[in-house]
């Protein structure tokens, strides 16, 4: 049973099953709408909403089974987000957004990912 006192502190990443080895920090973003104050005359008219894409990044350590070029051709990825406390959020239709880039130092390879879909599981 999960502790209701435990804070997330990492998550682990699968994308189509396969998890890589990942760095603590992470993040979500499981999209959804986004306000806008609509203005005029010195007042606060109301708002307009704007679709947000669901986002996810990570930093996956890179070793010499990993490649660059399967990461960056992500296109249609089955993304699962799992914390350490047992929060869950599968991304569907997930995709790769920027290019990749390898730090050396680390072996840090930086993902951004936008999905067509995220739903707490």
């Amino acid at each position: 049973m999960n502790n209701p006192n435990k804070i997330t502190g990492k998550a682990i990443i699968r994308f189509d099953g396969s998890e890589y080895k990942t760095a603590d920090e992470a993040s979500l973003q499981p999209g959804g709408v986004s306000r806008e104050p609509v203005k005029g005359s010195g007042k606060v008219h109301g708002f307009t909403e704007t679709t947000v894409e669901p986002e996810m990044e990570c930093t996956i350590y890179h070793t010499n089974t990993i490649s660059l070029a399967e990461i960056q051709a992500i296109d249609n990825a089955t993304v699962i987000f799992e914390t350490d406390n047992g929060a869950r959020w599968v991304l569907t239709g997930a995709f790769v957004t920027d290019p990749l880039s390898l730090k050396t130092k680390g072996g840090e390879i930086a993902v951004k990912m936008s999905a067509i879909t995220c739903e707490e599981d």
